[in-house]
């Protein structure tokens, strides 16, 4: 009697485990988890960076993106579940690994031609493939930015040099309020 309730036990694990496998994976599901990965990646990097902003200003979390915030999104990211990544995209970056592909262009450039009509979209979701999606959350502009992604007039000299000896190839610059800086790229397979 033991085996057989050992046999179904084991039979029902089996069944469970291929039932949720074989799942497909819908675009609201794909959302919610890309929310999730944003919030625990990105909530990282902006608790940091607020800290850094406290705690020294300009200058201090200048320092801290130059130096740190690289490897924080990395180490952060490492904890995202299996199937998951997520990277910042732009077509305008200052570090070179951000740089958006050609399909991450035409997707920021969609962002932009809805901006132009008046819409800021929070979120844009593409189906790859079944079980294949890819999730942008756009990065907007806002007042803080402009210290160092703003034009020379609004740029925090002392801040910006940390950043140029840091990246002199540097092209994240001359935004005004609002404008579309990248967005959070999740890439989301199961």
């Amino acid at each position: 009697m033991k085996n057989i309730k050992n046999v179904v036990l084991i039979c029902s694990i089996l069944i469970t485990s291929y039932a949720f496998a074989n799942k497909t994976l819908s675009e609201k599901e794909a959302k919610n988890e890309a929310i999730n990965a944003i919030k625990q990646v990105g909530g990282t990097l902006k608790k940091h960076l607020g800290s850094e902003m406290k705690s020294g200003g300009v200058v201090q979390a200048a320092t801290f993106c130059s130096e740190e915030a690289t490897n924080l999104m990395k180490n952060s990211a490492a904890n995202l579940p299996q199937g998951i990544t997520i990277k910042r995209v732009t077509d305008k970056p200052r570090n070179p690994n951000n740089q958006a592909t050609k399909a991450q262009i035409k997707v920021l450039n969609e962002i932009r031609a809805d901006m132009k009509k008046g819409i800021k979209p929070k979120m844009v979701v593409k189906k790859i493939e079944e079980n294949h999606f890819q999730v942008y959350k756009p990065l907007y502009i806002e007042n803080k930015c402009l210290a160092c992604h703003g034009t020379i007039e609004n740029r925090n000299k002392k801040a910006y040099s940390i950043i140029k000896a840091k990246y002199p190839k540097d092209k994240a610059i001359d935004y005004k309020l609002d404008d579309l800086r990248g967005a959070f790229f999740v890439d989301i397979k199961r």
